[in-house]
């Protein structure tokens, strides 16, 4: 027990553990693509960094290899990216389902999925498309 000038008694600060903030899956993207190898991979998501190196064209390649041995450790993963690409900017858009109209009236009126939407899309004679828009119409109109 310590005690200051004033005869008070100095009580010290409590130290507590806190964890450290995990990294974001795609923090590890960049080290590969700027060639700096991390501290330690406690945050690396093998299955996000296949995803997002599978979003470029010329790097497609290299995630399809790496899912045929996904059962690797998660070092030996990262080791493969970053020993075989070279140092670039690897950023690609991610890609997205869109759902246009068409396939929208479908689903509502078939009560069906997208994918499956998508297969009646394809199949659906204009006559047919017709009669489903004006169903679809009439009951947007009624909501």
């Amino acid at each position: 027990m310590e005690i200051d000038l004033f005869g008070n008694v100095i009580q010290k600060e409590q130290e507590y553990d806190s964890k450290p903030e995990s990294e974001s899956p795609f923090v590890y993207m960049n080290y590969i693509s700027k060639k700096s190898y991390p501290n330690n991979l406690d945050g690396y998501n093998p299955f996000l960094t296949n995803l997002g190196f599978s979003q470029s064209q010329e790097t497609v390649l290299y995630a399809n290899e790496m899912n045929k041995y996904s059962e690797l450790p998660e070092q030996a993963q990262f080791d493969f990216y970053y020993y075989s690409l070279p140092k670039k900017n690897y950023f690609a858009k991610w890609a997205k389902k869109m759902k246009t109209e068409d396939t929208q009236m479908i689903m509502e009126y078939f009560k069906v999925s997208y994918k499956v939407a998508k297969q009646y899309e394809k199949i659906l004679q204009p006559k047919q498309m017709k009669q489903i828009k004006v169903w679809y119409e009439t009951r947007k109109g009624r909501k």
